[in-house]
């Protein structure tokens, strides 16, 4: 290590553990680590004098000793955050991987992968300001925010990072999912493709989400129990799924059965099946149809896409929560069927029975007309 002798302030000698090199002010200073041995830590900075830098190794020193800092603070990046967390949902095999890989590269193209990550709580407001400015709405900024509050955790796992920076969680308020009515669903089921009507005819009635159901194996449809049994690795919440068929959606599934060609092992065949063809890894062989969804809707002259106020195929879900709940299915029953976890979550999708509330109100009305008010005797007082 070479040095530059240089005297400190009024020609007085250095601070303990400070030096000159290359005409930088440079810190050093040791620390004791858990098994009880001292290591060496040197650092450059960019004090202008020797008492800022003596200061500067005292606030290091005292960052060690309250675990707030290790070797490897100020090296790792954002980048490597985003790498740790999409790393494990590739190793856990999570369903949502495609999703965290679209908001790792939004986090990247805003804070940079070069970011340091100890660094992210000075960024991050800035960063929310800007995806807002762009459109983007709370809670999907929350889950941004989420995904890179995971990778730092990891991090901190793997002792490359002391602490995870505060990441400030922003309040959401999502509108309410759509009800999809009877008549906009037969409008929708006419100018959607025909491979597609039973995935969504049968997405109406059950609740199930459209990468789950297109992904249905003939194998896992018990025709004599009238049930649909789905492994832990088809769901998203990586548990099995039993899900029973009622008489309409029995139909449906029965009708698919029908329909089994040798070489695929699908329940639902999108046009294109045919052997030798590779299958969608996330919807089967019906595959992706957003676009046809879009462009039934546009024929159907119904809005699209949550920007507008429009329907999204996951809107099934709502539909089914609250058809079955206003049938007078329990509420865990209702939750077995569409696969909902908490009953938060499932109070998010049922958006209520308003045709039963409207006839309650008409019949409270019917009945506050038929009150006939006390009058009060004369020389009486109230």
């Amino acid at each position: 290590m070479t040095t530059d002798a240089r005297p400190g302030p009024k020609g007085g000698k250095l601070p303990p553990g400070v030096y000159w090199r290359h005409r930088k002010l440079w810190i050093s200073y040791y620390t004791t680590g858990p098994d009880g041995r001292r290591t060496q830590h040197r650092e450059a900075t960019k004090a202008t004098s020797p008492r800022e830098a003596a200061a500067l190794r005292a606030t290091r020193i005292t960052d060690h000793a309250r675990g707030e800092r290790t070797v490897e603070t100020g090296k790792v990046t954002v980048g490597d955050a985003m790498r740790a967390v999409l790393d494990e949902y590739e190793r856990k095999g999570r369903r949502s991987l495609r999703t965290a890989r679209g908001y790792a590269k939004g986090i990247e193209a805003t804070l940079g992968t070069g970011t340091l990550a100890v660094n992210v709580a000075d960024k991050i407001n800035a960063a929310q300001l800007a995806w807002q400015r762009a459109g983007l709405r709370n809670g999907t900024i929350n889950r941004r925010c989420n995904l890179l509050r995971r990778g730092l955790r990891l991090l901190v796992h793997t002792r490359r990072l002391a602490f995870v920076p505060y990441i400030e969680r922003l309040p959401e308020h999502s509108t309410p999912g759509r009800y999809i009515t009877t008549k906009d669903a037969d409008a929708i089921r006419t100018h959607l493709p025909a491979a597609v009507v039973p995935v969504f005819s049968l997405a109406l009635l059950l609740g199930i989400r459209k990468g789950q159901l297109t992904r249905t194996l003939r194998r896992f449809v018990d025709v004599e129990r009238g049930v649909v049994t789905y492994p832990p690795a088809e769901c998203k919440h990586q548990g099995a799924h039993v899900v029973p068929l009622d008489p309409d959606a029995f139909v449906l599934v029965e009708a698919a059965m029908a329909d089994a060609r040798t070489w695929c092992p699908y329940l639902f065949h999108g046009p294109h099946c045919a052997p030798g063809r590779k299958p969608s890894k996330a919807y089967g062989c019906v595959g992706e149809f957003k676009d046809a969804w879009a462009t039934a809707l546009k024929a159907a002259q119904l809005p699209a896409g949550r920007k507008g106020g429009g329907y999204v195929f996951h809107h099934t879900r709502n539909t089914a929560a609250t058809d079955l709940r206003a049938a007078g299915v329990s509420e865990s029953d209702c939750m077995a069927v569409g696969g909902w976890q908490t009953r938060n979550v499932f109070d998010r999708y049922n958006v209520g029975d308003t045709e039963a509330l409207r006839a309650r109100l008409a019949a409270a009305r019917g009945r506050r007309g038929t009150v006939v008010p006390l009058r009060r005797r004369e020389g009486t007082s109230a």
